[in-house]
């Protein structure tokens, strides 16, 4: 998996959204590289979903300031985010009571590695947030959380850094290699100016 922080000064709108989608895309083809994978190209479907290639499966995520890419050789989710104050309303929405009461034993509110850990999976499944409700954590450890989508166990690994989360899901619970790569300076230069 390649994760990579993007410029700090960005554009916005349309934009910003094509240079962190150029970047991420960038982040995957270090993961084809780390891997070996033989992965010719990256194409979608209709619906946005990620197509294999060559047999290998693929996934991107970009938040506000990092992009995220993997590839494995079977499906694969991948989603990235920066710590911030969690909303209420949102945790709510996103943790139950027994999630929120796993994470509280472990002295975390588990917002973050909540939200990305089931982005992931719901990626590695190739469904949108519309199924967040099939998703349930019935363990968590320090760096996995163990989840179930519908009754399919499945291992989400995190990565947990001071300033962002990065998870990923597969259906054997294997963590692709993954490196960290800096945006390019001219990337840089070229989005300051």
């Amino acid at each position: 998996m390649g994760v990579a922080p993007l410029p700090h000064v960005l554009p916005r709108g349309r934009e910003r959204v094509e240079l962190q989608r150029d970047h991420a895309r960038r982040a995957v083809w270090s993961s084809v590289a780390a891997q070996g994978s033989p992965i010719a190209e990256l194409r979608k479907d209709a619906d946005d979903v990620p197509q294999p290639s060559r047999g290998w499966h693929w996934s991107l995520s970009h938040s506000p300031a990092r992009v995220a890419g993997a590839v494995w050789t079977s499906s694969i989710g991948v989603d990235v985010e920066e710590r911030r104050e969690s909303r209420a309303d949102l945790v709510q929405r996103i943790l139950d009571d027994a999630e929120l009461a796993l994470f509280a034993a472990r002295g975390e509110d588990g917002f973050l590695r909540t939200w990305t850990g089931k982005e992931a999976l719901l990626k590695e499944f190739g469904v949108g947030l519309q199924a967040l409700s099939r998703c349930r954590i019935v363990r968590v450890g320090a760096q996995e959380l163990e989840m179930r989508f519908d009754d399919l166990p499945r291992i989400v690994h995190q990565r947990i850094r001071d300033d962002h989360v990065v998870s990923v899901c597969t259906p054997e619970g294997a963590l692709p290699r993954f490196g960290v790569h800096e945006t390019p300076l001219e990337a840089r230069s070229e989005v300051a100016s």
